[in-house]
């Protein structure tokens, strides 16, 4: 697992700190632990984008520096904050490349999991009451993929509770997604289409209400298509599920967040 693919002092310190200006010539003469313990300030108090300025310049200008990890880890949370998915996104795919051994590496999955769920979200969509289900969804399947990565080689991880739940509430949203394609086919006579998709869903999604929702359009598509054989095997398996109803997941809420310390 320790290689995955590419797919955050005291008083003297502490003067340095409320003394700087935040000017550029600070940025670029300042020395490293000045820089880092300013953006350490800036993150603790949630000016992300002036904690991203300085990290971000630890980063450049001391790249083989004692406080590497760290910056990455807070450059991941600073991003994900400020909703910039995209570099948060590049700095997880970063930290991995660089840090492959590090124990840290469930943190840097759940945030890409995270990040792809937030990049699948629209604020519209909420307000207005419209399933998010039923848009485009490579961002969400992609955060599925994260959340299973972290859970498969990190079961123990902290983080893995709640990547489960989410899973739980993505494969919903999936399956729902898939239920208004076949629909959609079928609608239009497309029978093979849609008998497809239900077949589909019984593999990917066998433990959500879409999926049994679908089993009908897939027996009068088979039936459609005077495929006796297969409609009556799907008639069976809707008698033998007859009653039987899934929970619908609730999205779960955004967790309380926090970079994790790469001190051992």
């Amino acid at each position: 697992m320790r290689k995955l693919k590419s797919f955050a002092l005291l008083t003297a310190m502490a003067l340095a700190v409320t003394a700087c200006s935040g000017s550029k010539q600070d940025v670029e003469q300042a020395p490293e632990q000045t820089l880092y313990s300013i953006g350490q300030n800036y993150l603790q108090e949630g000016d992300y984008s002036q904690a991203i300025r300085y990290l971000t310049a630890v980063n450049n200008r001391f790249p083989g520096s004692s406080y590497s990890e760290q910056v990455q880890l807070n450059l991941i949370y600073a991003y994900y904050k400020s909703q910039d998915y995209t570099e948060t996104l590049v700095t997880v795919d970063r930290f991995i490349q660089r840090f492959p051994n590090s124990r840290h590496l469930d943190y840097a999955l759940y945030m890409a999991g995270l990040t792809n769920s937030a990049l699948g979200d629209n604020f519209f969509q909420d307000f207005f009451g419209v399933d998010r289900a039923t848009r485009e969804n490579t961002s969400i399947k992609t955060a599925f993929a994260n959340f299973q990565t972290l859970v498969q080689h990190f079961p123990n991880s902290p983080y893995t509770p709640d990547a489960l739940a989410r899973m739980a509430y993505i494969k919903a949203s999936l399956a729902r997604h898939e239920l208004d394609i076949a629909k959609f086919y079928f609608k239009r006579d497309a029978y093979v289409a849609t008998a497809n998709r239900v077949v589909s869903m019984l593999k990917l999604y066998p433990d959500t209400q879409a999926t049994l929702d679908a089993l009908p359009l897939m027996k009068e598509s088979y039936e459609r298509m005077n495929l006796k054989q297969l409609a009556d095997q799907t008639a069976r398996i809707i008698a033998a599920n007859e009653g039987k109803k899934f929970d619908e997941p609730e999205k779960p809420k955004e967790p309380d967040l926090k970079a994790p310390s790469a001190v051992q």
